[in-house]
């Protein structure tokens, strides 16, 4: 193993990026945890130390930090939304409050002593920060000269030597560890990504199953603005006629073509494309009225068109394969609104199309 590799990890960037959502909910929880517990455990400390009547400094110490800590924490709960959303700042600059406290508090006996409180830092801040590993490393590389420096700046050199040694030991074992911890944890975020991809995912056509499609119907519940308020609800012609002239493989070919104009028709028509099941699919939208709708529907039925997929089976007049389309449109601040009605009425407007003669879009 070379520095490199022991420094750092090799695919760590594509994780964190491929799981930014659960490490943002991973970095906010230790961010609450570790900033509560911190005020807890010094407030204590600020209780006892006058209670106890210790000396000025310790009373000094803690109460600052008490005080710091608690006002972090209504910075966090004030600022929470934008926490949420940018926790890495918010964890690095804990931490340092953290480093900053273990620092003072040594200094607070009359006495010099060695590094205690710091050397629990060095090796807990890489276990607990989940971040790039060269920044981690750089982070807590600078706390280690730091600390060394203080030592040797007020302590003195005799004091520099076990410090240093007590200090390096566990800033390389927080290093190898914190490493060992975040690469299990990230893969573990991964392989949880990949399954609910799996679970949401049909694995033909590569959109989102009839399961997420109801997913994102029911977060409609939640917020009006989440709400839908145009459904397609489309199906391939003669889909059965081509499976049995064709074959099965032909015909797996042939919805993977289709799934993936429909992938790409949405992210061009912020649409939103589902499996629904079998040769149906289903498309959602949040930001057309009923005239976008209809010529978006249009433009869908000559987009699968020019895919140009041969089905000449029975003589039918295009000779390609084509879909049949209803549409709905629901204004979302309606107290009726429902999705459920929603999904029948643009099933309706869908067997209209396939009474007149399929290959074309009816609307409701």
């Amino acid at each position: 193993m070379n520095l490199v590799d022991f420094l750092l990890f090799r695919g760590e960037k594509e994780l964190i990026a491929n799981n930014r959502e659960p490490v943002k909910v991973y970095l906010n929880s230790i961010l609450f945890a570790a900033a509560a517990i911190f005020v807890i455990l010094v407030g204590g400390m600020t209780f006892v130390s006058f209670k106890l009547n210790y000396n000025d400094s310790y009373k000094q110490a803690y109460s600052f930090f008490f005080v710091v800590g608690a006002l972090y924490l209504i910075v966090y709960r004030v600022f929470r939304k934008f926490v949420k959303k940018h926790p890495l700042p918010f964890v690095y600059a804990f931490f340092f409050i953290f480093f900053c406290f273990t620092i003072r508090a040594n200094f607070s006996s009359v006495n010099p002593q060695e590094y205690v409180s710091a050397v629990c830092a060095m090796f807990m801040i890489p276990l607990l920060i989940l971040d790039r590993s060269f920044r981690i490393n750089a982070f807590v590389t600078l706390l280690l000269l730091s600390s060394l420096f203080i030592s040797y700046k007020f302590k003195g050199p005799g004091f520099v030597e076990r410090d240093a040694v007590n200090i390096i030991v566990y800033y390389v074992a927080g290093i190898v560890l914190g490493k060992s911890v975040r690469i299990n944890r990230l893969k573990g975020f991964d392989a949880e990504r990949v399954l609910t991809i799996e679970r949401n995912t049909d694995s033909l056509t590569k959109l989102d199953n009839r399961r997420k499609l109801f997913e994102y119907l029911r977060r409609g519940n939640e917020s009006v603005l989440m709400r839908p308020t145009g459904m397609f609800m489309i199906d391939i012609d003669k889909f059965k006629q081509y499976n049995d002239h064709y074959g099965h493989r032909a015909g797996d070919i042939c919805l993977g073509i289709i799934g993936n104009c429909f992938a790409e028709f949405g992210k061009k028509n912020n649409m939103k494309f589902f499996r629904y099941g079998g040769e149906e699919f289903c498309a959602l939208c949040w930001t057309k009225d009923y005239l976008e709708l209809a010529a978006c529907a249009e433009d869908l039925l000559q987009a699968i068109r020019d895919l140009r997929i041969l089905f000449n089976v029975d003589g039918t007049s295009s000779g390609v394969v084509t879909i049949s389309l209803g549409f709905s449109y629901f204004d979302r601040n309606e107290n009726d609104y429902n999705f459920e009605t929603m999904i029948k009425v643009s099933d309706a407007a869908l067997y209209s199309a396939k009474s007149h003669g399929r290959n074309c879009a009816r609307g409701a």
